[in-house]
């Protein structure tokens, strides 16, 4: 590793241990019962608070990435600006489409996990209510603290998503990536309550995947760690990393070691506090697995009034539209796009089927820039087309 990349993840790392810090400061300095804030204790105005996030957290994470890899200079002030307006417009329609119409249930589950007594596995997400209730304090209002919250890590993500198709893609046909996360997004928030966690754990999770190409350990740990702070999904990027980079032989053995402790780690953290044990069997408010209950077999374990039929629906349409493109040009895909296709793709699915319900499209949203960015780059290599796209794309880093 080069003095400059060791820098370059160093930085990256204490960036998101600011975040971490930032949210866990209302978790650890308040005690119950944890109310709303009232208005008139607002540290900031609405817009202030957005501006210390956006700077922030913005340097420490995304504008440190111009540390490690020059090419990320392709990201442009006027590409951030496209990013956060589409981010606006799908946080927009998020309150549009879900927030309006469940805000009751909203602050119920917010204060719920903020005192304590949340039943799994949300009260084991701790991360992005407590970023939220940071935020609440600076601007003295919930609603808007929400929206700063989802709005910045909807951007991040998009950031993330966006990056990770640089990787494999030509600049213009990077943007098909984040084209295809918007057009999938009102499909992955039709059938949910609007949790806060999905927009910093999606976020993370492509960054993790961003850091495994790149073989940047330190900063896929610190990544892992937040992430499973948000969402415990975050851990199958340990086996997804030694898959891809098992050739360095025992090096890969010890960083994935090293990024299995992390993610360990911050999964116990944030689940011994609330009497969590490992001979507890409840992972997700049951006390079996969700399978048969998701395909429609025997008794259901939990009841829904969404259509038995979107268990079906939903999986397919978030990976169905690449697959054929995948399995066309599989051979000639990026030995790292490869892996994590093979790794993620199924556990995420597996992990839906085991402990949520196959219709929360939620879920697969962070896989949605593996696959388009795969199916892209499939599509570019193929002999027959590399002469019509009349360059060659951007090749992997690894």
């Amino acid at each position: 590793m080069t003095r400059r990349r060791w820098l370059g993840d160093t930085a990256t790392a204490a960036g998101m241990l600011l975040l971490a810090v930032l949210a866990a400061w209302p978790l650890l300095s308040e005690t119950s019962p944890v109310t709303f804030v009232e208005p008139a204790r607002a540290a900031v105005a609405p817009w202030l608070a957005l501006t210390i996030l956006a700077l922030g957290v913005t340097v420490a994470i995304v504008g440190l990435h111009l540390l490690v890899d020059p090419r990320s200079g392709l990201h442009t002030a006027g590409t951030s600006l496209l990013l956060l307006l589409t981010a606006a417009a799908m946080t927009g329609w998020h309150f549009l489409a879900v927030d309006q119409f469940s805000e009751g249930q909203q602050r119920g589950w917010y204060l719920d996990i903020l005192n304590g007594r949340s039943a799994p596995p949300h009260q084991f997400r701790p991360l992005p209510y407590g970023f939220t209730r940071g935020l609440e304090h600076l601007t003295g209002e919930w609603h808007s603290a929400c929206l700063l919250c989802r709005w910045f890590f909807t951007y991040l993500f998009l950031w993330a998503a966006h990056q990770f198709g640089l990787r494999f893609l030509a600049p213009r046909r990077a943007w098909y990536v984040v084209a295809a996360m918007v057009l999938l997004y009102p499909f992955s928030i039709a059938y949910y309550g609007g949790q806060l966690t999905d927009p910093l754990s999606h976020a993370l999770f492509v960054l993790g995947m961003l850091y495994i190409v790149e073989d940047r350990v330190v900063a896929l740990a610190a990544a892992l760690a937040l992430g499973v702070a948000a969402k415990e999904t975050a851990l199958v990027l340990v086996p997804a990393y030694f898959l891809c980079h098992w050739r360095q032989g025992i090096p890969a053995f010890w960083k994935s070691a090293f990024l299995a402790a992390a993610g360990a780690a911050a999964f116990l953290a944030c689940r011994i506090p609330f009497g969590w044990r490992p001979s507890n069997r409840s992972l997700n408010g049951l006390d079996a697995l969700m399978i048969g209950t998701n395909l429609g077999i025997g008794e259901p374990l939990a009841l829904t009034t969404v259509p038995l039929v979107m268990n079906y629906v939903h999986p397919l349409l978030f990976t169905l539209p690449f697959l054929p493109f995948i399995a066309r040009g599989w051979r000639l895909l990026d030995a790292s796009l490869r892996v994590l296709c093979l790794v993620l793709v199924p556990t995420v699915l597996l992990s839906s089927l085991c402990f949520s319900w196959l219709y929360e499209s939620r879920n697969y949203l962070p896989l949605v820039p593996l696959l388009a960015t795969a199916a892209l780059r499939a599509y570019d290599l193929a002999p027959r087309n590399r002469q019509h796209l009349g360059s060659e794309p951007a090749s992997s880093l690894t």
